[in-house]
């Protein structure tokens, strides 16, 4: 009796046992898994980034990644992807500027995605993003970026490191014209336009790069409404819904009906004291040229202001080199109404009281930057930290 009770035991101890060393064996090989693919993951994490990536992985901390110095240079190199027809720089920082900024930029990314689509030219859009917030996300992870096959994003990150470095007048956050030059120095497109966040393009603009009637050696400007009609919208100023769907956006800037593929620009415009701020107003919202013409004037004089630098790029483009404008009367870009904001921060503008056009016109007088020493040329980037990222666009998490 005692022996088959202790044999009873035994196959219940054994019954116990062999569930318990199945389950260890199991939590074992699990647990070995996954600290494989822990490992696994931070090693790839660690890695540097691949140069040609389609997407990227969780946007929120991509600022926060270690980047090597070679894939930072590739990032940098203005030679790359040399098919690029057209790149399209901005500068921003997140600061909801003029209220509802996440809404009008959006619909600024959505228009570069249907001209991309609609004209399928090979085009990048380089958002140049100066001495970001700490405390707002940044641009890569705060808006949708569609994917098409003929667009390219690139965001530069001009950290607030340089930004204290440079002049500025009455402390302001953002360098529009330093950063706009800083897209112009790393600018992939054969052609580069400077624009703004606030602004779509126009069924025009869209012809003009179907047709392919842009040429080198000169500068293009357009007319565009004063920015401070806030009624009555003429047809170059418009007020969008937040996130507007193809349709209503690719149509609420047309000015004016198209023989597609057969746009014809004007002839190149004399530039006067008399003509020049009517035809560089606005010009902030658009001035383009191809990339080599850029530098002949070494971009937009760098002086730490707001307002003022756009204007006299035109008068040293046209009259100090003599570069042709071409002035479209039609119009390029439709601007999103906003409240006007840098009109009211007089201490931000910068200082034209003694700058008399005309001695530049008669070329007495040279305001243009320094060789080497714009663009942020003069400055150790690396070591202070600008960033850069590209990608074709996608969520991917």
């Amino acid at each position: 009796m005692n022996k088959l009770a202790s044999s009873f035991t035994a196959l219940g101890s054994r019954k116990t046992i062999f569930p318990i060393t199945a389950l260890l064996i199991a939590l074992t090989l699990i647990f070995t898994f996954s600290a494989s693919v822990r490992e696994s993951s931070i090693q790839l994490w660690n890695e540097p980034k691949t140069v040609n990536y389609n997407y990227i992985a969780n946007t929120a901390n991509v600022h926060e990644l270690q980047v090597d110095r070679q894939y930072w240079d590739q990032c940098l190199n203005p030679e790359r992807h040399s098919e690029t027809y057209l790149s399209i720089v901005i500068v921003t920082r997140m600061d909801d500027y003029a209220g509802n900024q996440h809404h009008r930029f959006q619909n600024f990314i959505d228009s570069a995605y249907l001209l991309a689509e609609h004209s399928q030219t090979p085009i990048e859009l380089l958002v140049v993003e100066w001495n970001p917030p700490n405390d707002r996300r940044r641009v890569v992870d705060a808006f949708r970026f569609r994917r098409s096959e003929y667009l390219q994003y690139r965001i530069i990150t001009v950290p607030t490191g340089i930004h204290e470095a440079l002049p500025n007048r009455g402390n302001s956050p953002l360098h529009e014209f330093e950063g706009k030059n800083v897209g112009i120095r790393f600018a992939r497109g054969e052609f580069v336009v400077c624009t703004n966040q606030d602004d779509i393009w126009s069924h025009n603009f869209l012809n003009a790069l179907k047709s392919r009637s842009f040429e080198k050696n000169v500068i293009y400007l357009q007319r565009q409404d004063h920015h401070n009609i806030h009624d009555n919208l003429p047809p170059s100023i418009v007020r969008l819904p937040a996130l507007a769907d193809d349709n209503e956006l690719f149509n609420a800037c047309k000015l004016g009906e198209q023989d597609w593929g057969n746009y014809k620009l004007p002839a190149p415009i004399k530039v006067t004291t008399q003509n020049i701020l009517k035809i560089a107003d606005q010009a902030g919202d658009f001035t383009m040229a191809h990339r080599e013409t850029w530098r002949v004037p070494r971009g937009y004089r760098e002086a730490g202001g707001v307002a003022w630098m756009d204007i006299e790029f035109i008068c040293t483009a046209a009259w100090t080199f003599d570069i042709p404008v071409v002035y479209e009367e039609k119009g390029f870009t439709c601007h999103q109404d906003h409240k006007n904001i840098w009109e009211a921060n007089t201490e931000q503008h910068t200082d034209n009281k003694n700058i008399d056009m005309g001695e530049i016109m008669r070329k007495e007088k040279i305001y243009m930057n320094e060789e080497g020493r714009w663009a942020l040329q003069n400055l150790d980037i690396w070591e202070y930290r600008l960033e850069c990222t590209e990608f074709k666009g996608g969520l991917a998490w």
